[in-house]
């Protein structure tokens, strides 16, 4: 489809709903086209022949990821009121934008919710933690991923380039420096690890020395507080909340933290599920909505013109976070893209609170207006037909971005990798069927976002079918064992949005 015509579909949703109808549209666009001009006049404008990928990134933030963002924060704060939470800390760095958003909102309905940033990231919350649980640091260490080699393994355990450099000349692991390690083996490197006397007392050395300030942290942005407080996260699994939650529990905390999360595949095992709310697909049933969503797409969208926390430092008198750095061209575009949500939330406060008139909308009658059928339909609908159908124009200007699935977030590639005819073939149902479950395994090249990197190629249609088909059997079985896992109380879990 071209991208004229995925326009009018996006429109056509949006007007199914009283609430996201076409009013702010027209505005939105001339908005920005008055950025655009301002952008060329400061010099500061992305390259010229990234014009065209600008428009669609543009028109994907107005009717695609805008209406979610401001969906899911509308979502967040009414359930905060609810529940009687007075603090929302929004998770570096997925919950950036959020936040930012978040803000606006309780400044113009005055509601009585405190909104925090945390500077954190699993690597920084982890390695405090590294020398109270060693086998639970192992299981970090050694998790599975796109791309898992040696020096992804010390790097997560927090070793510095000259530590690692020892542990690859002392041979510790039967692999090169940027071998890809076979997931199958990460259960034999997770034992070499644990058997090495001089990894293990680095890695506690490590963990020890990060806790002070770590703690001293989470003491200075008020979680100890006896304050009912909840995180906002995007989510996926909920090991933050369950990681922060023990090092507050641990510290004196007695308050439990609840989350809101955009979604949740799962939670922590021994987790209080009731503490995980979700509002777009929980961790029970919704297969179709998960198969049709992608969260590395999210992920790369949704973050912080900043880098990931690394560790905490005391300076002066106060504890501030060590942030890895971030390439100039990336800071660029993701302030140039808060800017364009915050030009749409603008936007859409002036078409519920109209010039000349005394008052607008409640934020009651706002929360219940996105939570209704046709609004939460034209958000799904829109993100279904961006996430698993994009055209050709939206996968080139959003596939070109950065993503990485490590713990430390080092390295990364392309979202939408440019994979060959035969790659794209090898992750077809029947073929990944045959890798995984016939002969035993094999290396497959994947993408982060293989429907954009579908949309690249020929027959992109044909080729998301075969896919789509794949992450249905996935999710399918992924069901399947939590419902054997858990029995009938897997089924009457909180239902999603709530």
């Amino acid at each position: 489809m071209r991208q004229d015509g995925r326009i009018k579909a996006y429109k056509k949703q949006l007007e199914k709903s009283g609430l996201l109808g076409d009013t702010y549209m027209g505005d939105g666009r001339q908005k920005a086209q008055e950025e655009g001009r301002e952008e060329k006049n400061n010099r500061q404008p992305l390259e010229s022949d990234k014009d065209e990928c600008q428009k669609s990134i543009c028109t994907v933030i107005d009717y695609v990821l805008a209406p979610a963002l401001n969906g899911f924060v509308v979502w967040a704060l009414s359930q905060a009121m609810m529940r009687g939470i007075r603090r929302l800390y929004f998770l570096a760095r997925d919950g950036y934008i959020m936040y930012r958003t978040a803000c606006r909102y309780t400044e113009i309905y005055r509601l009585p919710v405190e909104c925090r940033y945390l500077y954190c990231s699993r690597y920084s919350v982890r390695i405090p933690g590294y020398h109270l649980s060693p086998e639970k640091a192992l299981s970090y260490i050694t998790l599975g991923g796109l791309d898992v080699t040696a020096d992804k393994l010390y790097l997560r355990a927090g070793f510095d380039r000259e530590r690692r450099e020892a542990m690859h000349r002392a041979g510790l692991l039967p692999y090169g420096k940027e071998e890809q390690i076979p997931r199958r083996e990460l259960a034999l490197a997770k034992k070499r690890l644990s058997e090495s006397r001089l990894f293990m007392d680095i890695l506690k050395e490590n963990s020890r020395r990060a806790l002070p300030a770590f703690e001293q942290y989470l003491r200075q942005e008020g979680l100890l507080e006896e304050i009912p407080a909840a995180l906002v996260d995007s989510g996926w699994v909920g090991s933050m909340q369950k990681e922060l939650g023990d090092s507050l529990k641990r510290l004196g905390r007695k308050k439990p933290l609840s989350g809101f999360y955009f979604g949740l595949y799962e939670v922590p095992p021994e987790a209080d599920r009731s503490r995980y709310h979700t509002y777009f697909f929980p961790p029970e049933g919704e297969i179709r909505r998960k198969v049709l969503f992608n969260n590395c797409l999210f992920e790369t969208i949704f973050t912080a013109p900043h880098g990931m926390t690394l560790s905490y430092m005391a300076e002066k008198e106060k504890i501030k976070p060590l942030l890895s750095g971030i390439s100039e061209e990336r800071k660029k575009r993701l302030i140039w893209m808060e800017k364009r949500f915050a030009a749409w939330q603008e936007t859409f406060l002036r078409k519920i609170f109209p010039p000349g008139r005394d008052a607008g909308v409640s934020f009651d009658r706002l929360a219940k207006d996105f939570q209704k059928r046709e609004t939460r339909r034209a958000i799904e609908k829109n993100m279904e037909l961006f996430m698993h159908h994009p055209t050709k124009e939206e996968a080139r200007a959003f596939g070109g971005m950065d993503f990485t699935d490590d713990i430390l977030e080092n390295g990364g590639s392309r979202i939408a990798e440019e994979l060959t005819r035969k790659e794209l073939w090898e992750n077809h149902l029947i073929s990944r069927i045959f890798r995984e479950l016939l002969s035993g395994g094999g290396y497959v090249r994947q993408s982060p976002w293989y429907e954009g990197s579908a949309a690249l190629r020929e027959h992109p249609g044909y080729h998301i079918f075969q896919y789509t088909g794949y992450k249905y059997l996935l999710y399918y079985r992924k069901e399947c064992a939590r419902r054997k896992k858990y029995g009938a109380s897997a089924r009457n879990a909180p239902a999603r949005g709530t």
